[in-house]
């Protein structure tokens, strides 16, 4: 697979092509996926095996993380959280591929926003929060993430709500 194609057909298309969206003026959150079109992520399977799709896609998610945490320093922005996080299970079920997101959150809102996830979690680890962690673990990057688990009961759709997120720890502080 050629880097360049890649960013071609896929990236050079998405919200994230310029990472200055990481540094947006949100009112609260925002969820910005690596594929936001389905047909796009099937370029991808022309060039990776549909079971190493997951861990590619965790893998640039990586590369995002570390490049917006590196330009909110330079940029004197370093009140803003950025997590990996994974909204959407219906991909997973369907195709077997899960898709991250870079979540952006300002600190100056975000304030206890990890503290109450971790309030909230089971004793147990979900069905979701494994499979997340199987393929942090595949990319050897589960040791370096705290993996927490929103879950909730929305009565409008009848559906559970399940978000995962890989939040980087701090190292080496």
């Amino acid at each position: 697979m050629k880097l360049t194609k890649l960013f071609r057909k896929i990236i050079s298309k998405e919200p994230y092509n310029d990472l200055s969206v990481f540094f947006s003026d949100f009112e609260s959150f925002e969820e910005i996926p690596l594929i936001s079109r389905r047909h796009r992520l099937k370029l991808l399977t022309k060039s990776i095996e549909n079971d190493n799709i997951s861990e590619f896609l965790i893998g640039l998610s990586f590369f995002l993380m570390t490049s917006i945490r590196m330009l909110s320093v330079t940029k004197k922005s370093k009140d803003i959280f950025f997590a990996v996080s994974f909204p959407d299970f219906d991909l997973f079920a369907e195709q077997g591929v899960l898709m991250p997101h870079i979540f952006v959150y300002l600190a100056a809102v975000s304030n206890g926003f990890v503290e109450k996830i971790k309030a909230k979690q089971r004793t147990e680890s979900s069905r979701e929060m494994n499979e997340v962690k199987r393929h942090f673990a595949r990319c050897n990057l589960e040791s370096i993430f705290e993996f927490y688990e929103s879950r909730f009961h929305d009565s409008a759709s009848g559906e559970d709500i399940i978000r995962i997120y890989a939040v980087p720890k701090k190292l080496g502080v």
